[in-house]
């Protein structure tokens, strides 16, 4: 396979363009076992009102070619990963479709689901690309033990690649592959979407040391923390690994706001970040109240 090369203008010259990236978060990777019931990667924009898919487009090249897709590493330069691509227009963990000038150059991708390997499997689902001529960036080499052991089964990227009819119309001819963002498996704690619950607490002491008991979808408990901010103020919740019960609870104390002297509430917000990835939740409101105000209701309260 040739790899196309033009002295024209840049601009000019036939190359691949991502139009629609794949959604990053809320794909559950299945096991072979699980059966095609995965569902489909949707797009970047997918929202209640509009689904989009995965889409790549042929620019400045208009005659019917060859647009192919398969799974990659995380990292650069992009490795073929042990994950398959399956659904219509798949085979051997890859997708291939045909496209042409009657669908403007573009190829769409509505069907594609991710079926994974385990550990055990992973050098001999590698060997299985190369065997089949998956290996977009000739970035492995037969026998590389190394990239099978160290390859995040977590984690893929979409990598597209265009194969180009000659004269005689083979596709003897390709482009430089495009490849996405990278998806993250919805089970993997170390990359799962973050989500709080339910908490005990919206209230507190502007001097924080509140006590709260917060609940959530599954965490790491060494790759998170409670984050409170207002205005380009940001403080932590005080806990340790030892205060994340079995990933879903959190019992953290609020940090004191950045004014102690405050004759009037105020609110802030708060949320779940994951340090490895900065990805973070959906915030929640926090009222921090003046420390007169905390005490006239602890007064009242002792006086029921």
């Amino acid at each position: 396979m040739v790899l196309v090369q033009s002295n024209m203008d840049p601009s000019r010259r036939p190359r691949l363009e991502i139009v629609e990236q794949p959604k990053q978060r809320g794909m559950r990777f299945r096991y072979e076992c699980e059966g095609r019931s995965a569902g489909s990667i949707p797009g970047k924009n997918t929202n209640g009102d509009r689904k989009t898919w995965p889409s790549c487009q042929y620019t400045n090249i208009m005659a019917m070619q060859i647009m192919r897709v398969s799974l990659v590493s995380k990292d650069d330069p992009a490795k073929p990963h042990p994950h398959s691509l399956v659904g219509r227009d798949c085979n051997n963990g890859v997708c291939q479709v045909n496209v042409d000038p009657s669908n403007q150059m573009l190829g769409v991708f509505p069907n594609l689901g991710i079926q994974c390997v385990k550990r055990k499997e992973v050098s001999q689902a590698i060997q299985d690309r190369l065997n089949n001529g998956i290996n977009p960036f000739a970035t492995m080499l037969e026998g590389d033990e190394r990239s099978a052991v160290d390859v995040d089964l977590n984690i893929v990227r979409l990598c597209f690649e265009a194969f180009i009819q000659d004269s005689r119309g083979k596709y003897t001819q390709k482009l430089d592959p495009v490849v996405s963002d990278p998806i993250y498996d919805k089970k993997a704690t170390c990359s799962s979407v973050l989500k709080i619950c339910r908490v005990d607490k919206t209230h507190g002491s502007c001097m924080g040391n509140e006590e709260v008991f917060l609940l959530c979808d599954k965490v790491q408990k060494e790759d998170i923390q409670v984050v409170f901010f207002r205005d380009g103020w940001e403080a932590l919740g005080d806990f340790n690994a030892m205060d994340v019960h079995r990933q879903v609870a959190i019992v953290f104390r609020t940090p004191p706001f950045c004014n102690s002297n405050l004759q009037e509430k105020v609110d802030v917000h708060f949320k779940l970040r994951r340090p490895s990835d900065h990805e973070t939740s959906k915030p929640l409101l926090f009222t921090y109240l003046p420390v007169f105000h905390v005490c006239s209701i602890a007064a009242m309260l002792l006086d029921r």
